[in-house]
């Protein structure tokens, strides 16, 4: 195998890093259909990548093997609300190594370049979060060190099949 390049993304990534963020919804997607991606999604994700590349709280991380990217990682500051003990933290936002790619050690490397790079902001700790139907990836966050802190429940509250517009409708966010 080619040795890999992990580095930080930049602006050419774009259209690349979009398609692989996509592989990583349509993947979370089956495993969980309540992690389908929405309709602007792609759009979406091309509003934010520019906050992405240049804010100094967030890293975006790309691997690059033989010459195509072919995983990434992004990563934020992050500090628990002020009730609780003052630490500074990163939390892995998203890592995602195309399917043709795994194996070949580019997630740990990823995981690798935010571990340096929470260590230049003092951070203490890495926090992650993983579907629990996704067994191969919870596999991969334990041979990382990581080790389960807390357990998020989720109570259905409304019957999905119902059409959108006998919902209650209303977007969060961006």
């Amino acid at each position: 195998m080619k040795s890999a390049a992990i580095r930080r993304a930049r602006e050419a990534d774009r259209q690349r890093l979009g398609a692989l963020w996509l592989g990583l919804l349509a993947e979370q997607a089956t495993l969980d259909p309540r992690f389908g991606a929405a309709d602007d999604a792609l759009e979406r994700w091309q509003n934010d990548f520019p906050y992405w590349l240049h804010d100094d709280g967030r890293r975006l991380f790309v691997a690059e093997l033989a010459g195509d990217l072919a995983g990434f990682v992004s990563a934020h500051r992050w500090a628990p609300p002020p009730v609780y003990a003052e630490a500074d933290e990163v939390y892995i936002d998203e890592l995602y190594v195309a399917p043709a790619a795994r194996g070949k050690g580019l997630g740990r490397r990823l995981v690798e370049a935010v571990r340096a790079w929470a260590e230049t902001l003092g951070a203490e700790r890495l926090r992650v979060g993983v579907l629990a139907a996704n067994a191969a990836g919870r596999a991969f966050w334990e041979r990382q060190q990581a080790r389960p802190f807390a357990v998020t429940f989720t109570i259905e509250l409304q019957d999905r099949a119902a059409p959108a517009q006998e919902r209650k409708r209303g977007r969060l966010g961006f």
